[in-house]
């Protein structure tokens, strides 16, 4: 019988068995170790704070800059305000289901079934990196993407991505899944400063996130992966090309089935220039003065307006607003300038019931965003047109009748001796006549009769500003140390046309913060005069319309109005012309004057030519914006201020004072004749432009 070699004897002894049941006992035991070391490994790299602390995550982190929209009165945006980040927020469940489709398509396929991290791309992309000596391709996740564009640098580094990752599995397991696939889709950047799904389908395709066709969407979600390479408006081409690999995709997963791809991917991009951000907003001064009222009035951080995502629902009235932009746009309704200065205007116009503002301009050109706004910044005193509501409402307040005696004579008060535009006196006249030609001298008597405090007390509870230096007779006519912006002055005339309350005029009805929060208080109503004072008023007002200094403003409807001037402070001409007025749809004032008013710039006009006709204008042409009011203050005719009689001769000349150093002279003018003499301190001769 042969024998079996020494080997094969070795292989079937016992002891052979011995050493292959150690063998694979070791590589077992080193198997299980490798898996206990890894297990461990990955224990103490997701679930203890050993290597990277256990981080904690909230929604409140994922809350970035977002665009701030602004509404009109009827509920259209009109504009959007942001910083460096345009982004809109968006709730996942607003969104079509192709659209998010479309982003996970491109960007994480596999999303709603890792733990936040795809260690299947991992591995995939470890292999490129490898043998590309240096890490060169990526296999981020949705989560991975979001952690790193809020939380950590875009700098490749193992460190950084072992991190990235660590914080990606705790997220998905602290937020869940759609929280944030939302918060991705917010954060995402597509170019051209645009973040956010909503602010690129805007941006791109002038409509918002939930009109996006399918094509549309997925032209989006390519542009994630390169913005710039995939810009359509720069590279439309390689932008149509990335767009059906999207789509190729969609197909591949079951998201967009072959007859419906092979239609789409002939479609054109069909994006829209028309939804970029024009260079400058619409009607910019009311736009401005919005912001500056957030800021100003409601205490609303710059930053916060912004960058907060707000919504801002303003008294915007677009048509109104273009038809008081297209009257300062008409050159006969001005005059001619003074060498290298021309005359300047300002416009505020309210809608007496609620004081909406219905329309703001601050000049007859726009020079910068929220630059000087003559409307709303500029103080000027108004002259005669502050009759109205520091005298005269006053006094029939006190019990004074519109048919009341009142002397015009010679009136010395102190040292106080005021006259009127003709220098001439008429005895005594009524208060119809006094208001409607607007004499001085019965207005100073009437003031000095109720009080100047009564005035003072007036003009506060109407929520004029009123300087220190204000309380004298002088206010009567007009006369103010700073002055009133027009937005002011028509702000009081309101309270006349709404039935003696005093409503704080505002651009902002409410403002809704990112989480639908209000941040604007209610309107408040004070009352200040009686129906009865505002019934004799507007009829006094009328009569100035239709018979007096303020005929220029005259409509086909009712029109209630008055007309002031103040005179230059050396030299002749004037300083500044106002008209101011209501119907019972809106009450507006107009300024006319110079940015730098001295005696080389001087009106040759009065409040009733060119601002009584440039109100008549923007009146008329709001009026067919408006539906009709009814009002009973406008009920009858105005009496016919009957022609005072013949004027009683001046007294003897005598040496006029000298006009000191913080003093000047303002006359306000009705018609072609000077109003009235009234100090005013030298501040208001300089320049209100600045």
């Amino acid at each position: 019988m042969d024998k079996k070699p020494d080997s094969a004897q070795d292989s079937n002894s016992p002891t052979g068995s011995k050493n292959k049941r150690r063998i694979l006992i070791v590589l077992v035991c080193f198997f299980v170790g490798m898996i206990v070391v890894i297990l461990a490994v990955v224990t103490t790299f997701f679930y203890t704070g050993i290597i990277y602390p256990k981080p904690a995550f909230n929604s409140a982190m994922f809350q970035m800059p977002s665009t701030t929209i602004v509404y009109d009165y009827h509920g259209r945006a009109v504009v959007e305000l942001h910083g460096p980040q345009n982004r809109i927020a968006v709730e996942l469940e607003g969104l079509p289901p192709h659209l998010v489709h479309a982003i996970l398509a491109a960007e994480d396929a596999r999303f709603y079934s890792h733990p936040g991290f795809d260690s299947r791309a991992m591995a995939r992309a470890a292999l490129a990196n490898l043998q590309a000596g240096e890490i060169d391709e990526g296999a981020s996740t949705i989560t991975q993407q979001l952690v790193r564009n809020v939380f950590l640098t875009a700098e490749q580094t193992w460190a950084r991505k072992f991190k990235e990752i660590h914080m990606a599995f705790h997220l998905e397991r602290q937020l869940g899944k759609d929280a944030i696939l939302e918060h991705y889709l917010n954060a995402i950047y597509f170019g051209d400063g645009i973040y956010g799904i909503e602010a690129a389908a805007r941006y791109y395709f002038n409509k918002g996130s939930a009109e996006l066709e399918v094509h549309e969407s997925a032209t989006l979600a390519g542009l994630v992966c390169n913005p710039g390479i995939y810009n359509p408006f720069r590279n439309p081409q390689q932008t149509l090309q990335r767009r059906n690999i999207v789509l190729q995709r969609m197909v591949r997963h079951g998201w967009l089935d072959d007859h419906k791809y092979a239609e789409l991917q002939h479609q054109p991009l069909a994006t829209s220039t028309d939804g970029r951000p024009a260079e400058e907003y619409p009607h910019p001064f009311f736009l401005d003065q919005v912001i500056e009222e957030a800021i100003r009035v409601h205490g609303i951080p710059a930053e916060e307006v912004y960058s907060g995502g707000l919504r801002i629902y303003t008294t915007l009235h677009p048509e109104i607003q273009a038809v008081a932009e297209r009257v300062f746009a008409d050159a006969s309704l001005f005059p001619g300038g003074s060498g290298d200065q021309g005359v300047e205007a300002a416009l505020a116009a309210v809608d007496p019931q609620t004081s909406y503002v219905l329309a703001l301009v601050g000049g007859r050109e726009y020079s910068s965003r929220r630059g000087f706004n003559r409307a709303t910044m500029m103080k000027r005193a108004p002259g005669s047109a502050l009759k109205p509501l520091v005298v005269y409402a006053p006094a029939l307040e006190a019990g004074w009748s519109t048919t009341a005696l009142l002397p015009d004579q010679p009136l010395k008060i102190g040292d106080y001796a005021p006259r009127n535009y003709d220098h001439n006196f008429r005895g005594k006249v009524t208060m119809n006549q006094a208001v409607a030609w607007s004499y001085n001298v019965p207005a100073v008597w009437l003031l000095n009769e109720i009080g100047v405090a009564r005035g003072i007390d007036t003009l506060n509870q109407l929520g004029l500003p009123l300087h220190e230096n204000d309380c004298n007779l002088s206010l009567a006519l007009g006369g103010m140390t700073t002055g009133l912006a027009p937005l002011d002055l028509a702000s009081g005339y309101a309270a006349l046309a709404n039935g003696g309350y005093r409503v704080e005029p505002r651009t902002i009805i409410q403002i809704y913060d990112r989480h639908n929060r209000p941040l604007v208080e209610e309107q408040f109503r004070q009352p200040v005069f009686e129906k009865k004072t505002c019934r004799d008023m507007t009829m006094l007002l009328r009569a100035v319309v239709m018979y007096g200094t303020g005929q220029g403003a005259g409509l086909s409807v009712p029109v209630a109005g008055k007309t002031g001037t103040t005179e230059q402070v050396k030299g002749t001409g004037n300083r500044d012309a106002w008209f101011a007025g209501y119907t019972p749809e809106v009450a507006a004032a107009v300024w006319m004057g110079y940015d730098q008013p001295d005696a080389g710039y001087a009106l040759g006009f009065t409040g009733g030519n060119y601002p009584a006709r440039l109100f008549r204008e923007f009146v008329a042409g709001a009026l067919e914006e408006l539906p009709a009011r009814e009002s009973d203050l406008f009920l009858g005719q105005p009496p016919y201020p009957a022609p005072p009689p013949k004027p009683e001769p001046p007294p003897e000349e005598k040496e006029e004072p000298v006009i000191e150093d913080g003093q000047t002279a303002v006359d306000a003018k009705e018609g072609e004749h000077l109003e009235e003499f009234v100090p005013v301190p030298v501040s208001e001769q300089g320049s209100e432009a600045d």
